[in-house]
């Protein structure tokens, strides 16, 4: 039954599109200098308490309307990066020698050879306050709210 495989799984919403398409933003590179990679599957969870929506009405950048959006759920097995500490984060591999020395600079691609499906930020709540005006904000400058980034489109059941 379809409703079957989405029990007791995270859904994850993503807004622009109303449909998943596997073939669009990969394979995953890393952005020269830049925090992001270019390309991946860009989503928040649904439940989040500062997800992309929220960050996006605060700054007035643009409307996330629920009938340009999708969400999906990640496969049971995939390999997802949560990242809420500076230790979660020293985990990843990073480029080395990179000019941008304030912040962590992942290296997504080697995480792609890893087996890691996706990389996730969460800010919760209240710890948002606290996260914000820390170092982890810094490192991860441009990550700007809860959210996922998938790097294997494999690992993505559109719901």
């Amino acid at each position: 039954m379809k409703g079957e495989k989405f029990m007791n799984r995270q859904i994850y919403i993503h807004y622009g599109a109303t449909q998943f398409n596997p073939l669009l933003n990969f394979p995953i590179k890393n952005e020269r200098c830049w925090v992001k990679p270019k390309g991946g599957l860009w989503a928040s969870r649904k439940n989040a308490s500062f997800g992309w929506k929220n960050w996006c009405a605060i700054e007035e950048f643009r409307e996330c309307n629920e009938d340009c959006s999708f969400e999906f759920v990640m496969k049971d097995e995939s390999k997802i990066a949560i990242i809420s500490t500076l230790s979660q984060l020293s985990r990843l591999p990073c480029i080395k020698n990179s000019r941008v020395s304030s912040c962590y600079l992942i290296d997504f691609e080697k995480c792609v050879r890893l087996g890691i499906d996706a990389i996730e930020l969460c800010w919760y709540g209240d710890e948002y306050a606290d996260i914000a005006s820390g170092d982890l904000h810094f490192e991860l400058y441009g990550w700007d709210c809860d959210s996922i980034v998938v790097l294997n489109p494999n690992a993505v059941i559109p719901k």
